[in-house]
């Protein structure tokens, strides 16, 4: 288990949801005129892009669907905080091997 805490992954998640709960606000500030909930729709592609595939191919997506805002939401900080764990782990490997290579020169 304490391999899975990742400071970055962390932070990368905890902007991502920053700024998809931002989107949500101003969607709901905008909500009835056209395109209101497009800048949420991008922001949430990598949700709706996973489920049309577990569905089939189609999936509908929209800023008036709270409880698939909240799915959405909840699944692209889990996936930041994975490129975010996945980016610490590999800068952490580089490193040792850098030291590592480093210390058998000298």
């Amino acid at each position: 288990m304490r391999r899975l805490r990742c400071w970055t992954g962390a932070v990368f998640a905890a902007l991502y949801g920053a700024l998809f709960v931002a989107l949500y606000i101003e969607y709901l500030a905008r909500a009835g005129t056209w395109f209101a909930d497009l800048p949420l729709t991008l922001a949430a592609l990598p949700f709706t892009l996973v489920m049309r595939a577990l569905n089939g191919g189609t999936y509908d997506f929209g800023g008036e669907m709270t409880l698939r805002v909240v799915a959405a939401g909840v699944f692209v900080c889990a996936l930041a905080y994975v490129v975010g764990w996945i980016a610490e782990t590999g800068a952490g490997a580089l490193a040792r091997l850098f030291h590592h290579r480093r210390s058998q020169m000298e």
